[in-house]
């Protein structure tokens, strides 16, 4: 057998009795940003970056280079900032106009390793609130900003806690109308698969383009329903 970099245990589960799955009909959107997932090549140092299939950065550039602009600039949310590097993303193949804000309880700073730089805050572009978005108290001063995000990324501990607890406030949040799309990674941990399939708004499993341990895209335009 050849050598594997990494091993995750995980299982296979039908998605034809997944009705969320099979409601799933942003597929325009989905086909726009894989083509440029297949052209586009991510200026970071990141070893996994432009690990396309692989990880999730490659397709994660095709979704937010796609986005609808129409009716002016976006706000992206990443939640977990870590090394920086879906922020990195989000603000590389962005229009100059949007904006990232990122979440973490560490600071970038405090990482020997990272992809972001001061000029990427001090540009007014970049955001980063170090506040654990899964507390109620906490979540509930950014409802505002959650509600006017055209895209959230959620990559947090995988814990089996932090997602499902995300989600939940998420579902409770009483979400104005507009294009929005929810992105996650590691939706095959053991962990997350539970959660993952208990969303029930129309979402895709696009593993297969994204993060070997799972990636997943959720429709959230009308809000998240979940549970």
């Amino acid at each position: 057998m050849k050598t594997v970099r990494h091993r995750i245990p995980s299982e296979c589960w039908s998605t034809d009795d997944d009705q969320a799955a099979q409601n799933f009909n942003g597929w325009d959107f989905v086909g726009k940003a894989l083509q440029t997932a297949v052209a586009c090549r991510i200026d970071c140092d990141n070893p996994f970056a432009n690990a396309f299939p692989g990880d999730h950065y490659r397709i994660l550039a095709g979704l937010i280079f796609n986005l609808d602009r129409t009716n002016g600039p976006l706000t992206l949310v990443d939640i977990g900032t870590h090394y920086g590097t879906s922020a990195r993303v989000m603000l590389d193949f962005s229009a100059p106009e949007d904006q990232v804000v990122t979440f973490d309880i560490t600071s970038w700073k405090d990482y020997e390793t990272t992809y972001l730089t001061e000029n990427d805050f001090e540009s007014g572009r970049l955001v980063q609130h170090l506040k654990d978005l899964k507390e109620p108290e906490v979540f509930a001063e950014f409802v505002s900003l959650l509600d006017s995000a055209d895209f959230i990324m959620c990559d947090g501990p995988k814990d089996g806690i932090f997602e499902r607890k995300i989600y939940n406030l998420l579902s409770n949040v009483d979400f104005s109308s507009k294009p929005r799309w929810l992105f996650l990674d590691d939706i095959r941990f053991p962990s997350e698969m539970v959660s993952w399939r208990t969303i029930d708004s129309p979402k895709l499993d696009l593993t297969s383009f994204g993060h070997f341990s799972g990636t997943g895209l959720v429709n959230i335009s009308e809000g998240l329903r979940f549970g």
